[in-house]
């Protein structure tokens, strides 16, 4: 008698299962991996947000008038600023970030909504880098 060697159509559908099972689990590794790797983008450029404003500072009568656009509390149309707004925007789903001048124009705070994370990523002239629970709504991170 000749025996049959293949297999049945329950165990070809198990596998199939748990093939689908491991690959939604990889998948749902790799989603969260994007998020965090956007939300340290969002980071990094904000962090350069304060060098331009630190190199500017030593450019101009010491105080940080070119930071903000304060038509649209957004970061200023120069090239440098425009440029690292664009890469947050891109990282952030292009929602808005917040920049804030304070009335001297000596303070500056800047916030960004993350993906991952909870809040909302705040740097600020005194050298704050932080995760708030809000939009930044003063010269400097809460």
């Amino acid at each position: 008698m000749k025996e049959n060697k293949s297999f049945t159509l329950i165990e070809l559908l198990v596998v199939v299962a748990i093939i689908g099972i491991i690959s939604s689990l990889a998948f749902v590794n790799v989603k969260d991996s994007q998020r965090k790797a956007k939300d340290a983008n969002i980071i990094k450029n904000l962090l350069a947000v304060v060098d331009a404003a630190e190199f500017l500072l030593g450019e101009t009568i010491q105080n940080y008038d070119m930071v903000c656009d304060e038509a649209d509390n957004t970061l200023s149309n120069t090239e440098s600023f425009n440029r690292l707004e664009s890469a947050i925007k891109t990282n952030n789903g292009n929602k808005d970030l917040k920049c804030l001048e304070s009335a001297d124009k000596r303070e500056y705070a800047v916030s960004s909504p993350l993906i991952y994370l909870a809040g909302y990523w705040c740097v600020d002239s005194r050298g704050v880098s932080k995760n708030i629970p809000s939009d930044v709504i003063i010269s400097e991170c809460p």
